[in-house]
């Protein structure tokens, strides 16, 4: 008789699972800049609490604010937003230094384009600068390689004032178009296999 009770248990919770996933229906809510995500996670939606944390410790504390057929928004619990984009296939980590995300004039956001594994392969930030430039990320044999693009339009690029489908054509040009070179400086190799957006988060 419990044998019964427990496979009845496993099938009833893997449908319930099942059906939450069918059940994952489209908000309705558009991101038309990145500020947009404060809507999506007002509206307390989620269809999908998982979270893949690739064996980081630094990403444990991830937790997911907004999930539906379209985005998904993860918050690092201290500086970092990540949105998936489901229908597009991109992810991006948005790394404010306001830890109430506030847009300030004098500190815009840095946006990262992560990989699958939600490494940073491109972003828009600062490292010591007064301008915020375009960057990509190599790693080859444990090393972080970083590339600053040296085209006009890809400096001082103002991340808050873009709106979505500019980001999305910015990306494009990161990866198409921009040149690149070696930026002086270089990292811990610690980096290699943890994502950079992370930096200063102990």
């Amino acid at each position: 008789m419990k044998k019964v009770i427990v496979f009845s248990l496993i099938i009833f919770f893997g449908c319930t699972n099942k059906q939450k996933e069918l059940d994952c229906n489209d908000q309705g809510i558009k991101i038309e800049y990145l500020t947009d995500l404060d809507k999506l996670i007002r509206s307390k939606y989620i269809c999908d609490y998982s979270f893949n944390t690739f064996g980081k410790d630094r990403l444990d504390k991830c937790k997911v604010l907004f999930s539906d057929v379209n985005y998904k928004i993860i918050y690092d619990q201290r500086k970092t937003r990540l949105l998936i984009d489901e229908k597009l296939n991109l992810k991006f980590a948005i790394v404010s230094i306001s830890p109430d995300f506030k847009i300030t004039e004098k500190v815009p956001n840095s946006l990262y384009i992560l990989d699958d594994k939600l490494m940073p392969i491109y972003s828009i930030t600062k490292f010591g600068k007064d301008k915020f430039h375009t960057y990509r990320y190599k790693y080859n044999e444990g090393n972080l390689i970083i590339e600053i693009a040296i085209d006009k339009e890809s400096k001082n690029i103002n991340v808050d004032k873009l709106t979505y489908k500019e980001i999305i054509s910015l990306v494009s040009k990161m990866k198409n178009k921009f040149t690149y070179q070696i930026n002086k400086g270089d990292f811990d190799e610690y980096f290699y296999d943890v994502p950079l957006w992370t930096e200063g988060y102990r």
